[in-house]
């Protein structure tokens, strides 16, 4: 019985040894399946590696440089002049040119706009359609409205509803016995506070979905309880539902710090040609448009990240202390 037991064994294999083996492929087309995969990995990093490299370093860098040049009309070539770009940068701002001071002030007037009314304003708002009022569903898709549509067609829309002839509001003002309609996008300030208007109109949407879908992840349990005590809509808003979202609100606050810097499209649509409603984004734009002073602009924007950063960070800083950051 044993002697037929060890036959039967080697027998078996013997018959293994001489089966190939089909799960494992030879150690060549290994090689090659790594080689291929690696060139695929290389091939589709490449693209957007040199796209980083060509528009974003080395463009920032030729800006810090250029910042430091100035344009020699007899030899015709950029010349280093050192920090004569933001000296006149700094006194322009001070004063000396209006258009530039105008176009700082502006800039900076954004931060309160967005980070104090339209952030509340989106708070206030997601917590009510959180809370399922009556057409929630309906206002949802209309505050979100605005973020989805392209911001030519937005800021047509918006300034031909306070058109003399073409637009709805004028002859409603003119129903409700109001004599005198002023120019909307005409005057400073008018014009400037219409574009105010303008941004915490079409910015409530994105900050609306952001903070109501943070709200709608806090466990139901904890509103239950808190329904269950008796708590008010006021206090679950302001000591529940915005402690357990403050990551999503602070990370929304100091977004809307950095339009101090960014906001450019929207005067740029309702007041086109207007030095008034400039911004710092928006004259840095025109001026590269037209091809004038390039290394003072790009002084002046350097000046304004410089100045910023540290601003953006301490902000960022801060705004983590008030609450802790909750896992649920």
């Amino acid at each position: 019985m044993s002697i037929r037991l060890e036959n039967a064994v080697t027998a078996e294999n013997e018959y293994t040894a001489e089966q190939p083996n089909s799960e494992k492929p030879p150690r060549g087309h290994r090689l090659n399946r790594k080689k291929r995969k690696l060139i695929f990995i290389v091939v589709m990093l490449a693209l957007p590696l040199i796209q980083l490299f060509i528009f974003w370093f080395l463009v920032n860098v030729n800006t810090i440089i250029m910042a430091f040049q100035e344009f020699d009309w007899s030899s015709g070539k950029y010349i280093f002049n050192g920090f004569d770009n933001f000296i006149r940068v700094f006194r322009e701002i001070g004063g000396e040119s209006a258009v530039t001071r105008r176009a700082v002030i502006n800039s900076v007037l954004y931060f309160p706009v967005t980070c104090f009314i339209s952030l509340p304003l989106s708070i206030l708002f997601s917590y009510f359609l959180y809370k399922k009022v009556p057409g929630s569903a309906a206002f949802r898709v209309i505050f979100f409205l605005p973020s989805i549509i392209p911001v030519a067609v937005l800021t047509m829309t918006f300034s031909f509803s306070f058109d003399a002839t073409l637009g709805f509001v004028n002859p409603i003002l003119r129903a409700l016995g109001v004599d005198h309609i002023p120019s909307w996008f005409g005057q400073y300030p008018n014009n400037q506070i219409m574009i105010f208007a303008y941004c915490i109109w079409a910015g409530l949407g994105t900050n609306i979905v952001l903070i109501s879908g943070a709200i709608s992840r806090i466990p139901v349990e904890i509103m239950e309880y808190s329904k269950l005590e008796g708590v008010s809509k006021a206090r679950e808003l302001f000591q529940i539902a915005i402690p357990l979202v403050w990551p999503t609100i602070s990370t929304t606050f100091v977004l809307g710090c950095t339009s101090v810097f960014t906001v450019m499209m929207q005067p740029l649509m309702l007041t086109p040609g207007s030095s008034d409603t400039q911004t710092i984004a928006l004259m840095i734009y025109n001026g590269v448009l037209n091809g004038r002073n390039l290394p003072y602009l790009s002084a002046f924007g350097l000046a304004m990240s410089v100045i910023g950063v540290p601003i953006i960070l301490v902000i960022k800083w801060a705004m983590g202390k008030p609450f802790a950051d909750v896992e649920y």
